[in-house]
């Protein structure tokens, strides 16, 4: 399997703050409506893949102690960084604790060497 240029994952992970929780049902509502909803249709018309989202319910010994999760594929790095830049500026990081893991998408031979020769 070669390593050819197949994508960028971006996996963000994080938490409600208390400055989200002490807002009404009604105030989130309008911020999801007015920033977020926009900034995520803005991303996939400009070829985001939302991959998945997801509500932490692990109950492991490794689970992280996040609530929510999402996973896009995006075309490269710099529009990764853009759509991180994007969040912070309508205001996601004033209500959430986030987390990011990002990286180019690669075959699982080139992530088994890479691990093997580290």
């Amino acid at each position: 399997m070669n390593d050819s240029n197949t994508g960028y994952i971006l996996t963000e992970i994080w938490n409600a703050r208390p400055s989200w929780t002490n807002l009404t049902s009604e105030q989130r509502t309008k911020y999801f409506e007015e920033k977020i909803n926009p900034l995520l249709m803005g991303m996939i018309g400009k070829g985001a893949e939302i991959l998945g989202c997801a509500i932490n319910d692990n109950t492991g010994n490794e689970r992280m102690d996040y609530q929510f999760m999402a996973v896009w594929k995006l075309p490269n790095k710099e529009f990764s960084d853009e759509l991180e830049k994007a969040a912070k500026e309508a205001g996601f990081l004033d209500y959430f604790d986030q987390i990011n893991f990002s990286g180019k998408l690669i075959p699982p031979p080139v992530l088994n060497e890479n691990m093997i020769n580290i």
